[in-house]
Parts: structure tokens; sequence; C-alpha cells
């Protein structure tokens, strides 16, 4: 026998004496069990044991199941016992680290297990419930105040799965008012105000499976307009409380104000249309939606003649596309178009003339996945609208700038341009937890010829979130102090009186509002 097989012989001897020994005794002491933790039990105990001043290290106690390598280093002496003891102790703590990262992760399947999800043939959800308190600094009409209370939306949505060529079958409908009353006037008669049940709907169809997502679905119905990001994004998602002036702009005033397309109520793009559309993506990277558009409001339904089928809803009609390209799953750039015509007459469009109708729009958002919780979007949008752009309500037929013959503003056809740049952060930890501060700046030009006409708006806001599982769940208090500016309705000749005190976009506001929506 060999010098190395009589060590370690020896060696495996006194390891079972000195175990025999070592369990006898701490099973005869209680203090030792006392003093030690739940984690470095096995450390403290071996470096309770006497260590020889001399020669090789005493074999120790191996833990249940087998020695580990640092075990057999130890009995080796490759390592000291100083080195054994920070090894395993480093060895606890990353074990109780992953324990509680296996806690966490539990704790939040726990929380999505229980969010609806898109699995059977009917759903239904709160799409948005808000509670809205204003105050605007502008100068208000008799019987009206500078303070407002108001349900800003109340929307609830129904949708479903009927297969894989039917993926999903969408109803949004919002409760404001069930009956039609009236006001009484300043002046002259009132009319009855009318409640809004009906939002949106719409289909998408999968003909061919095997050509998703490349081309994923055909989606016919009225939904909120595929342009930018403000347009399509869900009213309880938005960022802000007011909508950018990119959708809606200006006030009433009729003829006077509309004469130069400076004033009155401008729809630069409606948020809801009728629309046929195709959607996909390449790549996934590339998404991509073309189709076209009634390009008269969603509203526009109602003007359809029970008879012949014919009325607003007839509207000239527009192509659209849209392509979208991502740098990842959370940020990417647009671009978009709108080409068609525009009517003035029989229509629910504000601001629109009659003649040619284009958009160009380049949209971005860049969402941090370097400073979580940091989000960054704009939109710039320019185009033209066509002559005797006039006001919804005031009578106007055909694109001639003589109101005594056409009726309407009179106004010329003209270029519009808006844009917008927004900010926010959300704190994820510290005494600020789950606030979001927010800054908006925005512009409006409605006529790019003419000067002393813009609409400018910085919009500060801080936001609470109580839930925050978007796009499902989210429960927010919000706040927004609003400075805006509008310098007037033009220059030159024959420009009409502006008065900024009354005019709601020339000064200060102030909103908080209150969601809730579960789908």
């Amino acid at each position: 026998m060999s010098w190395f097989q009589c060590t370690c012989s020896t060696l495996t001897m006194s390891c079972v004496v000195l175990s025999v020994g070592v369990s006898s005794s701490l099973a005869g002491s209680t203090d030792v069990d006392k003093k030690t933790s739940d984690h470095p039990v096995i450390a403290q105990r071996v470096a309770d044991q006497p260590t020889p001043s001399q020669g090789p290290p005493p074999a120790t106690e191996l833990p249940p199941g087998g020695a580990s390598v640092e075990d057999v280093l130890l009995q080796k002496g490759a390592i000291t016992m100083d080195e054994w003891i920070q090894i395993r102790a480093e060895q606890e703590y990353r074990g109780a680290d992953q324990s509680r990262r296996i806690d966490t992760l539990e704790e939040w399947k726990g929380k999505t297990e229980v969010l609806p999800i898109l699995r059977d043939k009917v759903n239904f959800g709160l799409n948005a419930l808000q509670f809205l308190y204003g105050h605007i600094d502008a100068k208000v009409p008799e019987g009206r105040s500078q303070d407002s209370f108001s349900i800003r939306r109340s929307e609830l949505l129904f949708w479903g799965k009927i297969s894989e060529t039917i993926p999903r079958w969408h109803i949004l409908m919002e409760f404001q008012s069930i009956n039609f009353t009236n006001n009484t006037p300043t002046v002259g008669a009132s009319a009855p105000t009318s409640a809004t049940f009906f939002r949106e709907t719409y289909i998408d169809i999968r003909p061919i499976q095997s050509w998703a997502p490349n081309l994923n679905v055909f989606r016919l119905g009225i939904f909120r307009m595929p342009f930018g990001i403000f347009t399509e994004q869900s009213g309880g998602l938005r960022d802000v409380i007011s909508s950018p002036y990119l959708t809606s702009v200006g006030g009433g005033g009729g003829p006077g104000q509309n004469a130069r397309g400076t004033g009155g109520a401008i729809e630069f793009i409606q948020e809801r249309d009728y629309f046929v559309d195709v959607r996909g993506k390449i790549a996934n990277r590339l998404e991509y939606v073309a189709g076209i558009m009634n390009n008269n409001n969603y509203q526009a339904n109602s003007l359809v003649s029970t008879t012949s089928g014919l009325g607003g809803a007839n509207q000239p009609k527009a192509f659209y596309t849209r392509v979208r390209l991502f740098g990842s799953d959370v940020s990417f750039v647009s671009f978009t178009t709108i080409q068609g015509t525009s009517n003035n007459a029989g229509t629910l469009i504000n601001g629109r003339g009659k003649g040619a109708f284009d958009r160009y729009g380049v949209d971005f958002r860049y969402t941090s996945k370097i400073l979580p919780g940091f989000m960054v979007q704009g939109e710039w949008w320019q185009g033209h609208d066509g002559a005797n752009a006039t006001t919804v309500g005031t009578a106007a037929n055909g694109a001639c700038q003589v109101t005594t013959v056409c009726g309407g503003s009179g106004a010329p056809g003209m270029q519009r341009r808006t844009y917008y740049v927004l900010g926010k952060y959300l704190i994820s930890q510290g005494p600020l937890q789950n606030f979001e501060p927010t800054v908006m700046w925005e512009q409006f030009d409605p006529n790019t010829s003419m000067s002393n006409d813009l609409y400018t708006r910085t919009i500060v806001g801080l936001t609470y979130y109580f839930e925050n599982f978007p796009p499902k769940v989210q429960s927010k208090l919000q706040f927004n102090y609003e400075f805006r500016h509008h310098q007037g309705l033009g220059t030159g000749p024959g420009t009409p009186a502006y008065d900024a005190s009354t005019d709601p976009f020339a000064n200060n506001a102030f909103f908080v509002q209150f969601q809730v929506r579960f789908m």
C-alpha cells in the first residue's frame, strides 16, 4: 500500500471518529443551538471546532446530502476555515435573495392572474370612468361659472373573440345623460341637448391564417383614428387631461371669426370615423395600416336618411396610411398621410372647407430602458383645408368665397400646422413612489400664411397611481395646470375684433381628475 493510500485511509478513519464525537457533543448541548441563527448554522458549528497548530486541517462535519466543492477544498487544506465560512455565508445570502425574488415573482403572478383577458366570446369592462373638476380664468357668459364639475367619461367596453377568423369584435358605449332636455337661453329659443350613447364598434377579420401577422386583419367599423398617438389612444390612458389642439381648438363665433380660417371651431383631425382598413406587421419591426375613411366624423351616421340611405354619411371619402417602425418593443417612429376631398355641406366636421383635403404627420415615442419610468413622445402635423371653411351649424354650400351666394364664411383655402412634445417620469421607489410628473408643450397655427394667430399651451401635471397595470387596470388622480395663450385672429384689414378675456384658449386653466379603469 502506498503512502498516499495510507494517509487517505487514516484521514477517513479520523473523519468517522471525529464526526461521531462532534455529533455526540452537539447532541448534549443546547446553548450552541440557541445562539446560532437559522442560516449560518453549519459555518458556525465548524468554526467552533479546535484547529491544530500543525499538520493538515482536521476533517469537518459534512452537511447532509454529501460534500460540496468548498468542503473538499477545506479538507485538503486548499482553503482556510475563514475562507470556507465566507464562501458558505455568501451562498446562504444568495439563496435568501433568490427566495425573495421568487416571492416577488409569485406576488406579481398572483396579481396578473386575476386580470381579465380576451379568452371568451363575450367580455365587458370599464374603459374609463372620470370625475373632473375644472377652473378657467376666462370671462364666462351669463349663467356660467369659471368652476365646473363633470363626468368627463363614463365608458363601458364590450368585446370578444368568435374564432381565429374573427379574432375580435368591439363595442364602446359612453353614458353622459339619458334624457333630452332644454336649457334656458339668453336669446331666442333653445334646442334639446342630445345624449351620447354610441361611441365605436368594429370587427376584425383574418381570412387567411397563414398570412398573419404580415397581413394580420381587416378592420371594419367605427373606431379611433389610426393616426399618430393621441387620436388612437384611449382617453383612459392619456397622460394629460385635456385633448391636444391637434384634434380640436377654438370656439364658435360664426362667419365673422372664420373669414380667414384663423378662428372658430377647428377639428384638424377628428378622433373617430367610419373605416375599412388592413393591418399587419413585418419582421416584428414594421407595422402598417392602410384603408379608406368616410371623412365626416362618426356622428354623421345620424344624418343618414331612413328612406333613401343618402345623407351626411355619404361624404367624399379619403385614403389613409400609416407606417410605424419599432426601434424596440416600446419605442417607435411613425409616418402618416391622409389624401382626399372634403365638403362643407351636411357635415359634422368643424373648420373644413370644400376642396382638396390632406394631412401629413410624423410621430415618435421613446420609452427608456436605461432610466425605467421615463418616456417622451411627440407629433408634428401639417395639412390643407379647402375654401369656405365654416363652423358646423352655419349654412354653407360650395367653395365660393361670396357668402351671399354660397353661405359659410368665405374663408380661403389654407395650410394648418400643429405639433407637441410630452415627457413624463414615473417614480418607482422612495417617498414619492407612484407619482408621475408630466410636462407637455404644444402649438397650433390655423393659417401658416397669416401672422398673429398662434395657439400655444404648456401643461404641467402630476399624476398619482393607486393601481397601474396598463392597459387593463388603472386608477389614478391627475392634477394639470395649463398656461394658455392665443395671439389673435390674424392681421390686416378686415380682421375680426378679438377679446382675449372671453377666449378660454387665451387664459390659464386648472384641472383635477380622478379615474377608474378596469378591463
